[in-house]
Parts: structure tokens; sequence; C-alpha cells
């Protein structure tokens, strides 16, 4: 069979469309076609697809992000949606010409790290990717939460357009000391736009003397029953634990008409160590992926601890990606890093996916042992951990 595969244009929205129908199934019963057909292809995405004459049979969305690092910096980040082949077409290795083509632009565009939703880990293990983290949905009875003490120093108001900069500030100050959430300012990112208000009942912020601390997007249910009515959280964020504790109280007063709250985010969650012991029923959960696409480039984004001071050999095999495998040198000198390539290094070798979870706090060395994605020397292991040791938080789906 033929193929060729190209980037998707405007006059390709119909073929596109009609395999993601295929894939993904038909826009719910009752819910309101778009007014308008949305631009194409969407701002800050580059489609590929894989054609076979004039049939559109496979393809791949290239999303445009900038990722937070702990420390304050952020790194560019290709995000991986919409891959869909048809059904007649599968197991012909299209994928992989598509991933060749969404990584050569990567490079291009120097977006040294992927991530991706996957709904089944295995197809993107082979292209460098593994777990490391999860968009998580909790579901919490309302009543508790109704009847957590008071929160001193804490009032609550509702949000206008008019505070989109000031919860602009807030999300970025909560993000920057966390691994993995968008910055919601990249060209392919949700951002703090007026229109956020249309998809939600309300904003509320919590203030202190010191300003707002705190805020939480929610959506009320339809019903009235407190047996089936759920009041839907999408942020709940907040910089300490008077402020998650008024914003928790405030969403538990509908208890007497929703019975219960759903929160979306990864954990663990400073905001839960407020609750009376409720860990939450897990309703939904998205798990998340990382790979890495440049070694150097993705080590020398993250901003090391000022006391860790190592130099660390390595090696990495089993890449998809261009230039992944090989030996590598890593100084850490002063809360900066430097890596480059060499021609050999006697220390470790991780696979690419032990490096992709190691960095993104998924596993630590002896964990990436065990699973035999990790060998050689250890002596450098607590170096590694030391430095790879935040978790991935993420919050925003695609």
């Amino acid at each position: 069979m033929s193929i060729s595969i190209r980037q998707l244009t405007a006059a390709d929205r119909d073929a596109d469309l009609g395999l993601s129908i295929e894939a993904f199934g038909e826009r719910p019963i009752g819910t309101p076609a778009p007014a308008e057909p949305a631009p194409y292809p969407p701002k800050g995405c580059v489609n590929f697809g894989a054609w076979h004459g004039d049939s559109l049979v496979a393809k791949v969305r290239c999303r445009d992000y900038e990722s937070h690092l702990p420390g304050g910096r952020t790194i560019p980040t290709l995000g991986i949606a919409g891959v869909t082949v048809r059904a007649e077409e599968r197991g012909m290795g299209l994928l992989s010409m598509l991933f060749d083509s969404a990584f050569a632009r990567a490079r291009e565009v120097g977006q040294p790290i992927s991530t991706l939703y996957p709904t089944a880990p295995g197809i993107y293990r082979r292209f460098g990717y593994e777990l490391v983290g999860a968009l998580t949905t909790l579901e919490f009875a309302s009543a508790p939460l109704a009847n957590l003490p008071p929160a001193e120093g804490i009032s609550l108001r509702r949000a206008t357009p008019a505070d989109l900069d000031m919860l602009r500030a807030l999300y970025t100050s909560w993000a920057s000391d966390l691994l993995g959430p968008l910055t919601r300012g990249g060209p392919s990112e949700p951002t703090f736009a007026e229109s956020m208000f249309d998809d939600v009942t309300a904003v509320t912020i919590a203030e202190d003397a010191t300003g707002p601390v705190g805020c939480a997007w929610w959506k009320r249910g339809v019903s009235a029953d407190p047996a089936v009515g759920v009041i839907e959280v999408y942020d709940l964020l907040a910089a300490s634990p008077d402020a998650a504790r008024a914003l928790w109280r405030m969403l538990g007063s509908f208890s007497s008409v929703a019975g219960r709250v759903r929160v979306e985010t990864s954990l663990p969650d400073p905001v839960m160590s407020v609750l009376p012991g409720d860990t939450g029923k897990v309703v939904d959960e998205h798990r998340y992926m990382l790979a890495i696409l440049d070694v150097a480039g993705a080590l020398q984004a993250r901003v090391p601890s000022a006391a860790l001071s190592a130099t660390l050999r390595f090696r990495v095999t089993g890449g998809y990606a261009d230039g992944v495998d090989g030996s590598y040198q890593l100084a850490v000198r002063g809360g900066e890093i430097s890596c480059s390539s060499t021609e050999s290094a006697a220390g470790p070798t991780f696979t690419a996916r032990g490096l992709a979870a190691l960095y993104g706090g998924a596993l630590r060395c002896a964990q990436l042992r065990r699973a035999g994605l990790l060998s050689g020397p250890s002596n450098d292991d607590a170096a590694w951990d030391a430095l790879c040791s935040t978790p991935t938080h993420i919050r925003d789906y695609f």
C-alpha cells in the first residue's frame, strides 16, 4: 500500500472530522452543534495525516504547549492528541510514520519533551513514552465539607471578568513550584479569557489580608435532588490551609440540593489535607505519559537544589526520537545544570522510558531498576533521585 504523509490544511477539515467520528464517536444527542465552525487547524496546532490515495487513513494532532517546571521555569512541550488510525489500516505502521513527522517538527521548533493522554499506554511506549501521572476526578460527600471549621481571616467573593489578570497571576503562582501544569499561555493552551466564565456557574475567590489566596471554578448540576445533584469543580487552588477550608465549606454548602462534589485534580494535592480523613472516591481518571525528545535540552531546563553538586555520566537506549540514544555527561553546580553528549559513558544506562519516568517524578532509581528500565552502577542513584524528586501534577485534559 502506498502511503503519503503530509500536514493537513483547511481543505482537509471534513476528512479529519470523519475519521474522528469513526474513532471517538458522534456528538452526544442533544449537544448543540457549534454556531460556526472553529478555525482549522486550531490555534497552536499542526495536524499530520496519512493518506492512501484520496482517503485519510490515520492522523495525529501536535499541540504547542508550555509546561511548568519546579523553580519557576517552563519548558516547551509537544502535546499529542487525536491519534486515530482507520480500522482497516491498523497494524500497518502508520503511527510510526506520523510520529516521525511529529517528532521532526518538535526538533525544529525546540520542544524537548512530549506528553499525551493515552487510551492504551502500550501503544505509545515504543515511542519512548511512560506513565508519569493522571488527571483524576474525585467525588466527595457534600455534608462533611459544609461541617469543616470556619476559616479565620478568609473572605469569599464572586469573580468577574475584571478579575482575569488576578486569576491568571494566582494560577501562575500556584503552578510555578510544580512539575507539569500547562502555563495556560502557550499557543494551543486554554487561556484566561472572558469566555471561560461561560463554561462554569461561577468562580469564587478566597482572600485574606494580603489579597487573593485561592479560587474555585465550579459548575452547579441541573438536579435539585441531593441524591443525584453534583457540584463539578474544575480548579480548586489554595495558597494556605485556611483558603482551602473556606472554599471546601462553600462547595459543601450546597449539600441540601447537591449531595456530592466532584473535583478534577492530580494527586497528591495539598488542598486535600484540610479534609476530615475523606480521600475521595475516584470516579474518572485520565492517565498521562511523557517522552523525552531532547535529553540535554530537557535536563538543562530543570532547576536543581543549590545544595546538589554532582557530575553524572549515563547512557540512554531504546529511544525512538532521533538523537535520544547515546552517552551523556551531566554536571550540577550552583543551582544550574549542563548536559552534553559524550563519546562514551561509564555510568548507568537508562531506557528512554525509564528516563521519562524519572524525569516525571513517577519512579525513583530503585524502582526503575526493579522494572528493568535502569541498569549499571548505582553510585549516582541518590543524586538522580534528588534531581527529579517532584511528581507530575496536571490540570488540563487535551
